[in-house]
């Protein structure tokens, strides 16, 4: 697939492959596993930043969920988890094949601060 900033330069298989892993670390690490591939990787490929920042921001969003979890136990740390799980994969998958997918809520904040 054709980055859309770059108007002819095609996704390596590299960059799919780290936006893959980001998307897949914030299964296991949360945010702190994205939040490093993207400040390392934030100046030099936009789809990698991309997906990184929206892993970034649903894993602190779960995180978030699992501290509150302390008053509501089940509901937020199910929530949370649920959705980790749940978007992490469809971002994988969609990083793998090298597609823009814009996570619900924050896919929007995401492309504005990476400048799509």
């Amino acid at each position: 697939m054709v980055d859309p900033t770059s108007g002819s330069g095609e996704i390596t298989q590299d960059e799919k492959t780290m936006a893959t892993i980001a998307c897949v670390l914030v299964i296991f690490t949360h945010w702190v596993g994205p939040l490093i591939i993207y400040l390392i990787k934030k100046d030099q490929s936009k789809f990698i930043s991309y997906y990184a920042l929206q892993a970034t921001i649903l894993g602190a969003v779960v995180t978030i969920l699992y501290m509150c979890s302390a008053f509501t136990i089940f509901i937020t740390f199910g929530l949370g988890a649920i959705l980790g799980l749940v978007f992490g994969i469809i971002s994988a998958l969609a990083a793998n094949k090298g597609e823009w997918y814009e996570m619900p809520v924050i896919g929007k904040f995401a492309k504005q601060q990476v400048g799509i």
